[in-house]
């Protein structure tokens, strides 16, 4: 019977092998053969009727599964951050530091000097014991460049980051210049010591010299003349920014910090979008005298309002690029831009003549069909700007900064140079319509502001 047993124990053998070689692998691997050799060996030795062991024990316990190593995944930059440093696992935040923060708003004073425009005489003076011819008159007010002087105003920014890699960016601005008045008040005078008058072309006089409007003038006319003048330029612009370019680094190793003053950070974005620009300016007169001579026209008034008024309205398409350098808590932001589009130039030219007779019996009088003209036209323009803004991080979300601007806004028009002047005498015209002036021409010129920038910027 052992002999038996034994060879069906080299049958059972033999057979798993052909299982386990032709693909029962399946099966095979779940029955375990060194219990079939212990069943056999302790059936032989073993009583009749007395159960043993299953030979399908858990072994786990005896022979626990060994550990694998697997390699730790690290996270790969993506294209736009391909800047990360060796080392730091952080493409999927922030690879790039830069400034902390994703969302960031900075507000500045401004204190700006603007080209200005050539003002013809306005009010003038002149000897009273010899007012004729009107080429002896002294210029009081006018003759001279205007607007061309320093001007306050403030600048806002707000931007936010699109995406965590600081790739993707929105950014608007908007800023507002108004200039200083600049004018002349003569205040209610008799002309004493000193006459004031107006002096002006009229070709229909036949005075080829010039005419001149007293306004203050001895015992003949007392009154008052104001020249206002006054400009005012804004600007808006919405763009995204896109990263070119990015790198940092810190001699202390790991990761770098703005905290760290050996640490250094440089990127290079790529701007575009959308600008708006608005220059207005205005040239303001009027003169109102009475008459007091004594004669039949005593007590009649006469008025005279000059108005000019400009506005230049510029939409276009702006690009440009933006470096940021930081040392530790230091920065440096140079921007490079230039807009392109269309200026809409405006221009109003408003005049009015009243004579008031109504102390001696009579009425008022005006020229009033010449009070009003306008014109419009729309003309190519472009918008260059240069901005250089120094920073110093005071914590993670304040920075304190101070900056300097360069603009130059080509094709406007500016009130003073629509003044119709006669080139010999340099004298406005007496007239907007009529055989007494020319017909309308355009004058354009250029804008130019430059100056400094003191300001604050927070992050969050």
């Amino acid at each position: 019977m052992k002999f038996a047993w034994t060879r069906m124990k080299g049958v059972c053998q033999l057979l798993l092998g052909l299982a386990m070689t032709v693909g029962g692998r399946g099966l095979a691997a779940e029955i375990n053969t060194d219990g079939f050799a212990k069943l056999a060996e302790s059936s032989s030795a073993a009583p009749s009727g007395k159960s043993e062991a299953s030979p399908f024990k858990d072994e786990s316990a005896a022979n626990p599964a060994r550990a694998v190593p697997i390699e730790p995944v690290v996270p790969a930059c993506s294209p736009c951050s391909s800047s990360c440093a060796a080392g730091i696992a952080r493409c999927d935040n922030d690879c790039f530091s830069g400034a902390p923060g994703r969302v960031w708003f900075s507000g500045e004073y401004l204190h700006w000097w603007t080209s200005g425009a050539h003002l013809p005489p306005m009010v003038s003076t002149l000897d009273p014991n010899n007012p004729m011819p009107a080429t002896t008159l002294t210029t009081v007010f006018g003759n001279r460049d205007i607007r061309d002087g320093s001007h306050d105003g403030y600048r806002m920014d707000l931007g936010m980051w699109l995406d965590g890699n600081h790739c993707w960016g929105l950014e608007a601005d908007y800023f507002d210049v108004t200039g200083r008045r600049d004018g002349y008040d003569s205040g209610l005078t008799a002309g004493i010591p000193t006459p004031i008058a107006r002096a002006f072309f009229d070709p229909a006089s036949g005075i080829t010299q010039g005419s001149i409007n007293a306004i203050g003038y001895p015992n003949l006319y007392a009154g008052r003349v104001t020249v206002d003048t006054l400009d005012y330029f804004q600007s808006a612009g919405l763009w995204f920014r896109h990263q070119l370019r990015a790198s940092e680094w810190s001699t202390n190793g790991g990761e770098v910090n703005w905290t760290d003053h050996s640490a250094r950070t440089f990127r290079l974005d790529a701007i575009g979008g959308y600008r708006f620009a608005r220059l207005i300016d205005t040239v303001n007169e009027r003169d109102d005298s009475v008459d007091i001579s004594g004669t039949a026209t005593t007590g009649n008034t006469f008025t005279s309002i000059n108005n000019y008024r400009t506005v230049n309205n510029f939409n276009g398409c702006e690009l440009g690029l933006n470096t940021v350098f930081t040392a530790g808590r230091w920065s440096l932001d140079v921007v490079t831009k230039a807009a392109f589009g269309a200026n809409n130039q405006y221009a109003s030219l408003y005049n009015l003549n009243a004579t008031d007779t109504t102390n001696t019996g009579g009425g008022v009088t005006s020229n009033a069909a010449t009070a009003l003209q306008e014109f419009s036209r729309n003309r190519f323009s472009w918008i260059p700007e240069l901005t250089v803004t120094g920073g110093f991080q005071v914590t993670d979300h304040l920075k304190v900064t101070a900056g300097y601007d360069l603009l130059y806004w080509t094709a406007v028009v500016r009130a003073a140079d629509q003044i119709a002047v006669q080139p010999t005498t340099g004298y406005p015209y007496g007239s907007l319509v009529g055989t007494t002036l020319p017909p309308f021409a355009w004058n354009e010129s250029h804008f130019l502001a430059q100056g400094l920038r003191l300001g604050a910027e927070v992050r969050f």
